[in-house]
């Protein structure tokens, strides 16, 4: 009985001999950071059946999750519309937190708020009319509240300032026009709060100063001209050229620089002698008020002289009258007076003189002639420049001497407080041996024949 059973387990034995019967294979134990080996394995029996697990979960909650949505398909499109508007109110919340008022709307108010700033032209300045042009919009900023000093607007979300500069032009000058804007946000939309602040005008010169200006005023000129100094004895530019004539004669205007040079010329004009004066004035422009001031004058040498030029060129003499202490010889009267005037400078004028000098004894009548009258043929004389009461230009020249005796001559222009008269005196010495009570006396016999000068064409 026993063999039997012994025999069974046997075979069991037996029927599970071939694992035995195979190779023993080691496997060791790998380190997980060792490098893997190269050999693809089949995936693991139990790997499969957890993936293949997991992705039959995620199908199931997917079906689930469908089907949800087709049983309450209305409460999921109000959910969505409702997240869509959150979404859009929150986009608009940014946008205005971070809104400003438009660059176009900005230009167009400053042209509104803003007029063109008030132009002087000052002394030397050309008046000018002024024309906006273009608006710089330099700076926008917002705040949540209003500017210090600014105006708090009732139910406004918000403020903003914007810098601007306005640009305006003339003829002759430009300016540019510095402002502040304020702005308040109502219901949505910018509305200006407050008058412009922080206005500030630079001015810039587009051409140089008014010339006619400067021609009338030019007495301001001389007495900044007189400023530096006037040499002892002299009389002050200002009142030497009180009546002078004055004109430009060149002008140099710098943009870059904002100058204007200006060569000014004044001529003061006697009937018969001129002044001169040349002048150069620099003008500079001020960006601050628009207007040109003087900045510096210098005057050419020469200002103060004398011109004698008028004097030149011949004078022809009618006998007017003889001072002489007795009887007269008016020989002179058809003899006449000629004296050619060839040069005239500073203090003196000097040419030819013809007449008649009277050297004899005294007549014992007024006589037409008498012997000893001695004719004058173009004797050269330099007559110097002497003092006169009556403001007149008296010159003054000793003729060359001659055996019977001498003679001066005298021209005075602008004589006896006629500006426009013009008279000459020819006076002849004769030195004469009388006698008084029978004693003999040396005298000097004298006559002065006065004659009225006319120039020739």
């Amino acid at each position: 009985m026993d063999t039997p059973e012994t025999n069974e387990s046997a075979d069991e034995k037996r029927t599970e001999s071939p694992e035995e019967t195979q190779p023993t294979v080691r496997r060791e134990l790998v380190d997980e950071t060792s490098p893997r080996p190269t050999t693809q394995m089949e995936p693991a029996p139990r790997l499969r059946d957890v993936t293949g697990t997991f992705g039959d979960y995620v199908r199931g909650r997917r079906e689930a999750l469908s089907s949800f949505v087709r049983r309450h398909r209305a409460a999921t499109a109000l959910l969505a519309a409702l997240a869509v508007v959150a979404v859009a109110a929150l986009a608009i919340a940014f946008a205005q937190a971070g809104r400003v008022p438009g660059g176009e709307l900005i230009a167009t108010d400053a042209r509104e708020r803003l007029s063109a700033p008030t132009y002087s032209s000052g002394t030397f300045g050309h008046d000018d009319a002024l024309v906006a042009r273009e608006v710089d919009v330099r700076r926008v900023t917002r705040s949540g509240s209003a500017s210090e000093g600014g105006n708090a607007q009732f139910g406004a979300s918000g403020y903003a300032s914007a810098e601007v500069v306005v640009s305006y032009t003339g003829s002759y000058v430009s300016a540019d026009q510095g402002a502040t804007l304020e702005y308040a946000l109502l219901d949505g939309s910018w509305v200006d709060v407050g008058g412009a602040r922080d206005v500030e005008v630079a001015w810039h010169a587009s051409a140089g100063v008014d010339q006619e200006k400067v021609v009338r005023n030019a007495h301001l000129l001389l007495k900044r001209a007189d400023d530096q100094g006037v040499p002892e004895g002299d009389l002050p530019l200002a009142e030497l050229y009180a009546n002078a004539v004055a004109e430009v004669s060149d002008e140099r205007f710098d943009a870059d620089a904002q100058t204007d040079t200006l060569a000014l010329t004044l001529t003061r004009s006697e009937a018969f002698c001129s002044y001169t004066c040349t002048m150069t004035v620099t003008f500079a422009f001020r960006q601050a008020s628009g207007q040109w001031e003087v900045e510096s004058v210098s005057v050419a040498d020469g200002a103060r002289e004398r011109s004698l030029e008028a004097l030149l060129g011949t004078w022809t003499g009618t006998f007017q009258s003889q001072d002489t202490d007795g009887e007269k010889c008016l020989a002179a009267r058809e003899a006449g007076l000629t004296v050619v005037v060839s040069e005239a400078g500073g203090s003196e004028v000097s040419g030819t003189v013809s007449g008649v000098a009277h050297y004899h004894e005294r007549p014992s009548k007024d006589a037409t002639g008498c012997e000893g009258d001695l004719a004058l043929d173009q004797v050269p004389f330099t007559a110097k420049l002497a003092e006169s009461e009556d403001g007149s230009l008296t010159f003054e020249a000793a003729l060359p001497e001659d055996v019977d005796g001498s003679a001066t001559l005298t021209l005075s222009f602008g004589a006896d407080g006629d500006p426009s008269a013009v008279t000459a005196s020819l006076t002849s010495s004769y030195q004469h041996t009388g006698s008084i009570l029978f004693f003999p006396v040396d005298e000097t016999l004298t006559y002065t024949d006065l004659f009225s000068l006319k120039k020739d064409e």
